[in-house]
């Protein structure tokens, strides 16, 4: 019947949509980037996200800046701590609503995290057609995980990572790989390295007086041979200099003529011609001062020591770099005698003079003229209570400023002023309102014969003794530069001792003007006593100096102790980074003890095999390494803590303390059983005060445009460094 077929109908209708619901799809079927799973729901495979799994997700990266994710559970409260939504397809494992707490390799929770992992590391939009990140302006990488350097550093330099442009820092910080910025070609400076640098002359208004520029002295000697003698360490051949520029750019000589048996092969005349001759016109014509020395006596090594004064190159200029290899792996400069095995030895190093860009000592103490005077101190003087018994041998020359009257030791008090950069009320002395820089300590031995009664007249330097500039007063032309010294005042004798000894002529008809500095010197001790600075009535023992040891013309030193602001103790005072400067000196050191009244005391001499002032050195590098095979021999040195200076030292700091004490207070806070050196180790803090920039691009009288100087009306030349008064 028709009510039948009806009902027949239904049944085929409700059955045929069971069976259809039975079979329902996923969206898109997935867009067959996942798998259709329980709820008609997709799992989408990795890299796939949406409801369709049709978007991609794009490349995560370390979040250049977090960002808060929200309320991702719902819960309406407080942040929950955690893991949430875990199996998404964008957090796979899971993320968490609070800033996550990361792990190290090894599971380690760390505390005070953050830089996420984030898609297109926060610093782009993701495409989710294609999966591809959008960068932001200034990033880029599959993930925008790189800052990218502005203009691709306009086509003059390099685009590096930080830790790349950190050089011997070593950066490890969470921007490692990733944040990037242009080293520049030399001559070209900005962020972009866009800015084309002009050439730097010396300020002629800073030379217009008694002032005289410090331009870089260098020096260098070729020989056959340490302890090799003529006519046995007799070398000849070529060689070339590879001279850099004020902006590091380096350029290599023609080969060099040498021959340390025929003087006229070679020679300055050669030297000059060929550093003349460089590119660029690098080195101007006639600005070359070369001197050459060889030892006239046959028993005595015949190597030739070179002088190159580069007036035409003002400012801080690299060391220079002897090739005697022009060959490849053939060395070019070779011995004369058939047979002979002596090694070709050169060496490089400065005298007391570096190039400059800021003269720190740059306040000239009117009315003092002053003489150097020496005065021999021998081991006979140390159970003297009255003249040379009252120096300490430690830190004195042998070497103090003479020819003063009371006048101008008077005046130099006042000039010199405050040294450890406290000029409080209680802390400066006398009407000068200055630092003595020393203190009195006990004498050595018994005055009256009592073992309780001393002579409190011997005095020695404290932790900030005074720096000076001494300029020849008679100086022949203006670049002749001024040399660096220590000093500290001995009361009883009214004497400004110099710590290091003087490089040039010290007749006594030599005189000399004074310059002062605003800047703080401060002997590197480890302070477990605590009060900041060597301390009268505190022991040795509780404030031990840190020594050094060295190779002569070596730019490398081993520290008695780890004085590395990263690493070290906090009771290294002061601790020493990357760029501090450093006075080194070669002067007279303790052996036995660091007690300057220890009565069994000895001293090292000063190294009279190469003579140096105490010329500034900057801390290239500063590390630490793990124990080598003589570290801890009797034929060794302690060798973990090192530190690469800017320049090679050009005496032997290779003395070694005969004190058998270690540990804690122990000679140089030394460790173990491992030789320490004797040098002592002092920082220069330059003040905001007292400082002239005499160096620099147009010679500070012009404005650099694009490469180009133009003078201010009244100076004239390419680097404005003259003064005229027809340039107007």
């Amino acid at each position: 019947s028709f009510l039948a077929e009806c009902a027949t109908m239904r049944s085929v209708a409700v059955f045929l949509a069971l069976v259809a619901g039975a079979n329902a799809e996923c969206p898109n079927a997935c867009s067959g980037n996942g798998v259709c799973s329980a709820y008609d729901m997709c799992t989408c495979y990795r890299n796939f996200q949406g409801a369709d799994c049709s978007e991609r997700t794009c490349p995560f990266g370390i979040a250049h800046v977090d960002s808060p994710k929200g309320d991702l559970d719902m819960s309406a409260d407080s942040l929950t701590t955690g893991t949430v939504i875990s199996g998404s397809a964008v957090y796979p494992f899971g993320t968490e609503e609070l800033f996550p707490s990361m792990m190290d390799s090894d599971k380690n929770v760390l505390d005070n995290t953050a830089h996420y992992y984030m898609e297109c590391s926060n610093k782009g939009l993701c495409d989710r057609k294609e999966g591809q990140c959008e960068c932001f302006d200034g990033y880029d990488g599959s993930a925008c995980q790189r800052a990218s350097c502005p203009e691709g550093c306009s086509g003059h330099g390099t685009c590096e990572h930080i830790e790349t442009l950190a050089g011997d820092v070593g950066y490890s910080l969470w921007d490692t790989g990733m944040t990037m910025g242009c080293k520049c070609d030399p001559g070209y400076s900005g962020a972009d390295c866009s800015g084309k640098d002009c050439k730097y002359g010396v300020d002629p208004l800073y030379i217009d007086d008694d002032a005289t520029a410090r331009i870089s002295e260098q020096y260098y000697t070729i020989s056959g041979g340490s302890g090799s003698t003529f006519p046995a360490d007799a070398v000849a051949g070529t060689y070339a200099i590879k001279f850099y520029d004020v902006f590091g750019e380096d350029y290599v000589t023609e080969p060099i003529t040498l021959s340390t048996v025929d003087t006229t092969a070679g020679g300055c005349d050669s030297i000059v011609s060929a550093l003349e001759g460089l590119p660029n016109t690098v080195i101007p014509a006639g600005s070359v001062y070369c001197s050459q020395s060889q030892s006239a006596t046959a028993s005595e090594s015949s190597g030739q020591k070179y002088s190159l004064t580069f007036t035409g190159n003002p400012g801080y200029l690299k060391p220079l770099t002897i090739d005697t290899y022009l060959d490849g792996y053939r060395e070019t400069v070779a011995p004369v005698t058939a047979g002979s095995t002596v090694a070709t030895t050169v060496v490089s190093f400065n005298e007391g003079i570096s190039g400059e860009f800021v003269d720190y000592f740059a306040s000239k103490c009117t009315g003092v003229v002053a003489s150097i005077s020496s005065d021999s101190i021998g081991a006979s003087d140390a159970s003297a209570v009255t003249g040379d018994g009252l120096y300490s041998y430690e830190m004195n020359s042998g070497y103090y400023l003479g020819s003063l009257t009371a006048d101008e030791s008077a005046l130099l008090k006042k000039c010199l002023g405050d040294s450890d950069g406290n000029d409080s009320y209680g802390n400066n002395v006398e009407v000068y309102d200055w630092d003595y820089g020393s203190y009195k300590i006990g004498g050595q031995v018994p005055v009256s014969g009592t073992a309780a009664t001393y002579s409190y007249n011997l005095e020695t330097p404290s932790s900030h003794p005074h720096a000076i500039k001494l300029v020849s007063a008679t100086a022949a032309d203006d670049y002749v530069g001024g040399l660096y010294y220590l000093t500290w005042y001995q009361s009883t004798l009214d004497r400004f001792v110099l710590i290091n000894a003087p490089v040039k002529d010290t007749s006594a008809t030599s005189s000399y003007y004074v310059y002062t500095t605003d800047g703080v010197v401060e002997r590197v001790i480890v302070d477990i006593a605590g009060k900041g600075q060597i301390t009268k009535g505190y022991a040795v023992t509780t404030q031990p100096p840190v020594t050094a040891w060295f190779e002569q013309y070596s730019n490398v030193m081993y520290t008695s102790y780890d004085v590395a602001c990263e690493t070290a103790d906090s009771a290294v005072e002061p601790c020493l980074d990357q760029g501090d400067m450093l006075f080194v000196v070669n002067t007279r050191n303790l052996l036995a003890s660091q007690n300057v009244s220890y009565a069994g005391n000895s001293v090292a001499l000063i190294d009279t095999s190469a003579k140096d002032s105490g010329d500034l050195y900057t801390i290239s590098k500063i590390y630490k390494e793990d124990p080598t095979a003589t570290t801890f021999i009797a034929t060794g040195h302690e060798d973990r803590f090192r530190i690469v200076l800017d320049k090679n030292i050009p005496f032997a700091g290779t003395v070694t303390t005969t004190s058998s004490a270690t540990g804690s207070g122990s000679f140089g806070m030394k460790s173990d059983n491992a030789n320490v050196g004797v040098v002592g180790l002092f920082k220069f803090t330059p003040a905001t005060t007292g400082n002239y920039e005499f160096v620099s691009q147009c010679s500070g009288r012009g404005s650099c445009v694009d490469g180009v100087c133009e003078c201010f009306k009244g100076f004239t030349m390419d680097d404005c460094g003259t003064q005229s008064a027809y340039a107007v």
